[in-house]
C-alpha cells in the first residue's frame, strides 16, 4: 500500500468521536505505511497498535480544536485585530502575503472550479524577540538608551486553504498526526544509525587491538618478527574496557532493534507520547505601535494580545493563526514563463 502524502484520515464532516472503526484502520494503516510496512507482518499488529493510535488521534483532534476561531484578514481586519498589526507592516504586505505564498500557489494550481467565495488558511510566522537600546518617555522626560524588547515576525507562510473552516482544521489535524508517524519514523531511523556508527567504532577499536597484540608479541610474531617493541600493559587493559562497554551498548541495540516486534514497540511507544512531542502554547504580551514590548500598566498607547504557538519536539515554534479572507482579495498570480521571456527580449 502506497503512502498517499495528501490523503487525510480526517474525512468525516464532523469531528471523529471515540472513534469509529474505519477512522481507527485507516490510522493505523498510516502508520505502519509512514513508519515501517514490514510491520504488517506482526501477528495481530492492529490490535497493538490501536490504543497509542487512538491516543494520537485524539491529541491531534483536541490540539487543533484548541485554536481559536479564524481572524478575518483583509484590509479591516487589519486596522481592527492589533494580531495583524503586530505580524504585517501594512495591510498591503498582508495582502500579499495571502495572494502569493507558496500554499496559496498550489491550492490554485490544483483549482479548476472557481474559488469559493470565502478562503480558510492557517498563518504561521516565526517571533523574534531583539533586545535593544531606545528612547522612553517618563512623565515630561525623555530618556534615552533604555533596554527594550522588539518583537518582530518573519517567515510567513500560509497553507491549509479550504472554502470551510472545519476543512482547515481536519488538514492542520492530519499534519498533526503525519509529524507524530514522522517522529517515529525518525526515531526508528536513530537507533539504526546509531548501531551502526558503534559498530565502525568496534571495527576501530578491533583494529587498533590487533595492532597492539602484535606489539607486545602476543601471538607467533614473538618467533618471527625482531623489530617489535613492547605495548604498555594498561593501553591494552582501556581497549578490552571500551570493547566490553561498546559490546554491552550494541546488545542493548540489538535487542531493541532486531526484530520487527521491538520496531512496532518503539512506534508504539512514540505515539503514546503525543504530548512530549507537539503542543499548544499561549503567548501573551503589550505591544506599542513600533512592536516594542510595554507593560500592561505603561500609561501609554499600546495592545494587549494573545498568540498560539505551536512548539515542536525539538523546541522550534511557529505562531499560528487560523485566518479568512475573500478569495476576491487575492492579488493575480505571476506568469513566470512569459516574465522570463520578456527579460529575454530585453537582454536582446
Amino acid at each position: 500500500m502506497a503512502f498517499r502524502l495528501l490523503h487525510s484520515i480526517f474525512t468525516s464532516a464532523k469531528s471523529p468521536s471515540k472513534f469509529d472503526k474505519d477512522l481507527m484502520l485507516r490510522g493505523i494503516e498510516r502508520v505502519v505505511d509512514g513508519t515501517d510496512p514490514r510491520l504488517r507482518a506482526v501477528s495481530h499488529y492492529r490490535r497493538k497498535l490501536w490504543t497509542p493510535v487512538e491516543r494520537a488521534i485524539d491529541f491531534v483532534v483536541n490540539f487543533v480544536n484548541a485554536l481559536p476561531g479564524p481572524v478575518t484578514a483583509d484590509r479591516q481586519g487589519y486596522m481592527s485585530d492589533p494580531r495583524l498589526r503586530a505580524l504585517f507592516a501594512s495591510p498591503d504586505s498582508l495582502r500579499d502575503i495571502l495572494s502569493f505564498s507558496d500554499g496559496v500557489r498550489h491550492y490554485l494550481q490544483q483549482r479548476s472550479a472557481p474559488l469559493p467565495t470565502e478562503l480558510y488558511g492557517g498563518l504561521g510566522a516565526i517571533r523574534v524577540e531583539k533586545n535593544v537600546l531606545g528612547i522612553e518617555m517618563d512623565g515630561d522626560i525623555l530618556r534615552r538608551d533604555v533596554a527594550q524588547v522588539v518583537v518582530n515576525f518573519c517567515n510567513h507562510r500560509l497553507g491549509f486553504l479550504t472554502g470551510q473552516e472545519q476543512d482547515t482544521r481536519r488538514e492542520l489535524m492530519r499534519r498533526g498526526f503525519d509529524y507524530l508517524v514522522e517522529t517515529a519514523l525518525q526515531r526508528l531511523t536513530a537507533t539504526r544509525i546509531q548501531k551502526t556508527q558503534l559498530e565502525q567504532q568496534q571495527r576501530q577499536l578491533l583494529q587498533r587491538k590487533a595492532g597492539l597484540l602484535h606489539q607486545a608479541q602476543v601471538g607467533f610474531e614473538a618467533l618471527t618478527d625482531t623489530t617489535a617493541t613492547d605495548a604498555t600493559p594498561h593501553d591494552l587493559a582501556a581497549l578490552e574496557q571500551q570493547l566490553q562497554d561498546l559490546e554491552t551498548e550494541l546488545n542493548q541495540l540489538r535487542a531493541d532493534s532486531a526484530t520487527l516486534d521491538d520496531h512496532l514497540a518503539k512506534v508504539a511507544a512514540t505515539l503514546n507520547e503525543p504530548e512530549a512531542l507537539l503542543r499548544l502554547e499561549t503567548v501573551e504580551f503589550t505591544l506599542d505601535h513600533t512592536n516594542t514590548k510595554v507593560s500592561a500598566d505603561a500609561g501609554r498607547v499600546a495592545n494587549t494580545m494573545t498568540f498560539q504557538d505551536i512548539v515542536l519536539s525539538d523546541e522550534r515554534r511557529v505562531t499560528a493563526l487560523l485566518v479568512r479572507f475573500p478569495s476576491a482579495d487575492l492579488l493575480p498570480q505571476p506568469d513566470f514563463f512569459q516574465e522570463a521571456n520578456r527579460l529575454l527580449q530585453s537582454i536582446r
